[in-house]
């Protein structure tokens, strides 16, 4: 019965992605008065299909809007700026509606990205820690609505730093028992956020950007790191310190064919609340697992991915990632240690752009995961 299932979801994935193709829109040229040369801008209109475990199946619709600026001083162009506003339900009861940005200003001096967004989210519990059996699940539900913006400057060799703001509210947190004989886990251990509140936070970002195109890299690397306070300084009904590290780069082997390597790592200390917890898992890193069917303080890992083309609109990857949650580093253990394997299905919504939505089935430890969502995992 699951492989048929599974079967099925393929399927449906691939008329999905087959669709797209009529709602694409063709960019737009559009002549800039203040400069003298064109502005190269888009959008695509799409309809919403995405499968994750956390979410099960996602309906809606959403608009995706990108350009180019040209130069001051030369020919070229910055890389691509991109915006999105989505709205979408899933079978699993949740609403979200999000506009977020990443946007580089002419001659890329700086970078402007950020999020608003508000959801209704249906999540699960398993405990804190890698010894959390599946038996424990427990389920709850909240809403949150959060703003996120960064003003990076750009201080030469396609390097940025600046501030950046977060704020969310947890709310209308409405927490389950496991089963008729265990009470929820979050409510009698008194887990930070299990009774929501206020999320709000400072930081500082420096990143290096070399990527050929930020939505697909078939060159280039990127770097990333980060800190955050969390404070009730700043409003916040939580007081923790969050240090963030990603790191990509890319190789180009021969034409269309990309060898990718991804390195994260997530540090936290204080008052962490629930759904602010590192996690193994998601459609970005160790995709074979739900996002948070682990969490802890911290998450360490690695992955590495191959994509080349197939025919036409569509593309394939093969992706092989290691990581784990830890309290500390000498939790970290090889009887726990999460592995990834899998592959997935690319296509093109824009192949000049080189904006995707991409269909992966992940395996891992307990099994197997699907996620068809739009753009890549890194």
């Amino acid at each position: 019965m699951r492989i048929t299932q599974n079967v099925k979801f393929i399927l449906c994935s691939l008329a999905f992605l087959l669709s797209l193709k009529t709602m694409a829109q063709s960019p737009a040229i559009m002549q800039d008065s203040t400069a003298g040369r064109k502005i190269i801008k888009g959008f695509i209109p799409i309809p919403i299909v995405y499968y994750t475990p956390d979410t099960r199946l996602g309906l809606g619709a959403g608009v995706i809007g990108f350009f180019k600026l040209p130069s001051h001083t030369d020919t070229t162009y910055t890389r691509l700026s991109v915006t999105r506003l989505l709205l979408d339900y899933t079978l699993n009861k949740q609403t979200d509606q999000l506009l977020d940005w990443n946007i580089f200003t002419r001659d890329e001096r700086y970078l402007l990205r950020g999020e608003l967004r508000h959801r209704v989210y249906a999540d699960r519990f398993y405990g804190i820690g890698n010894n959390t059996p599946e038996i424990n699940e427990e389920k709850y539900k909240y809403n949150y609505a959060s703003f996120r913006f960064g003003a990076l400057k750009n201080i030469g060799k396609q390097a940025f730093i600046g501030p950046d703001v977060q704020i969310t509210n947890y709310y209308n947190v409405k927490l389950d028992s496991i089963d008729k004989e265990r009470d929820s886990q979050l409510r009698n251990l008194s887990i930070p956020g299990s009774e929501g509140g206020l999320n709000s936070g400072l930081g500082l970002v420096f990143l290096i950007d070399s990527r050929d195109n930020v939505a697909y890299a078939s060159s280039g690397m990127y770097l990333e790191a980060s800190v955050y306070r969390y404070s009730t300084a700043f409003g916040s009904d939580f007081s923790y310190n969050n240090i963030n590290f990603d790191f990509r780069k890319y190789f180009q082997l021969k034409p269309d064919h990309i060898l990718a390597f991804n390195t994260s790592m997530m540090l936290t200390n204080g008052e962490v609340p629930v759904m602010r917890l590192a996690q193994a898992g998601g459609d970005r890193m160790l995709r074979g697992y739900a996002k948070n069917r682990f969490l802890e303080n911290n998450f360490a890992g690695a992955q590495a991915e191959y994509r080349l083309p197939l025919a036409g609109s569509f593309g394939m990857v093969a992706f092989a990632g290691i990581g784990d949650v830890f309290g500390k580093p000498a939790d970290v253990s090889f009887s726990t240690l999460k592995y990834s394997l899998g592959s997935g299905l690319r296509y093109a919504l824009d192949k000049k752009q080189k904006m995707n939505a991409r269909l992966d089935v992940g395996y891992g430890r307990e099994g197997i995961n699907f996620y068809v969502v739009i753009g890549e995992s890194f």
